[in-house]
């Protein structure tokens, strides 16, 4: 297998200074791979720079969700995976910290051919206190409930940097109970995830966002305690 059988998904709300470089980098480092980018409805030139990049490289392509009733990036991701035609998809941020580079690793796990594979964090550049007590948090309730659930519960079951089967993610998505305006959606596969099917693991480094301001607010939080629930 080599990367034209994978497809990376990139949810965005106002990332011009992100975007453009973000999909240059993916397209040197898996040339092959499809780049899928799920625009929320951005009020600056994200859309814009995306269509540019469209000229010169077919692999990439854009979903407008400017339109949709339902905002929020779980819903923005599965609609990326279902506009997959390959056979393995990534979902990475599109703010840069989760450093494309990494893919790589990502992509050796999906040699595998696993049913999932999640990038977990080995170190959080200069988090403020809030921030890292939120994520504890969220990972000590989280794992409690996949425990409850007698679910498999990997290393870390928050990541937003993850992929796997696009065909066995779907069949999941049919028993999965999403919180379309969260932010975990990982998470909520993991809920409905069997306990016999393959994960692979692989670490990276979370960065600071240089660009831009983070997108996570109170109606996240919110949704991912009725997540929990």
């Amino acid at each position: 297998m080599d990367a034209s059988d994978l497809s990376i998904i990139i949810p965005t709300l106002n990332e011009e200074e992100n975007i453009g470089l973000l999909c240059n980098q993916i397209a040197k480092i898996l040339p092959k791979s499809k780049i899928i980018v799920v625009d929320d409805g951005s009020s600056d030139n994200t859309q814009k720079i995306v269509k540019s990049l469209m000229v010169d490289n077919e692999l990439i392509s854009l979903i407008d969700r400017g339109d949709e009733a339902i905002k929020g990036l779980s819903i923005s991701i599965q609609d990326g995976i279902k506009a997959c035609k390959t056979q393995y998809f990534m979902n990475i941020d599109g703010d840069l910290q989760h450093p494309p580079e990494y893919l790589e690793d990502a992509f050796e796990c999906i040699k595998k051919s696993p049913d999932l594979v999640i990038g977990y964090r080995i170190k959080v550049e200069n988090w403020p206190f809030q921030r890292k007590l939120i994520s504890w948090g969220a990972q000590i309730l989280g794992r409690f409930t996949l425990l409850l659930r007698r679910r498999q519960h990997p290393r870390d079951i928050m990541s937003g940097f993850f992929g796997g089967s696009v065909d066995y993610i779907l069949k999941l998505l049919d028993d999965a109970d999403i919180a379309y305006k969260g932010y975990k959606f990982l998470f909520d596969i993991l809920k409905v995830f069997p306990k016999d099917g393959k994960i692979e693991q692989f670490g990276y480094i979370f960065r600071n966002r240089e660009y831009g301001t983070s997108k996570i607010g109170k109606t996240h939080i919110w949704e991912f305690v009725k997540s929990l629930l």
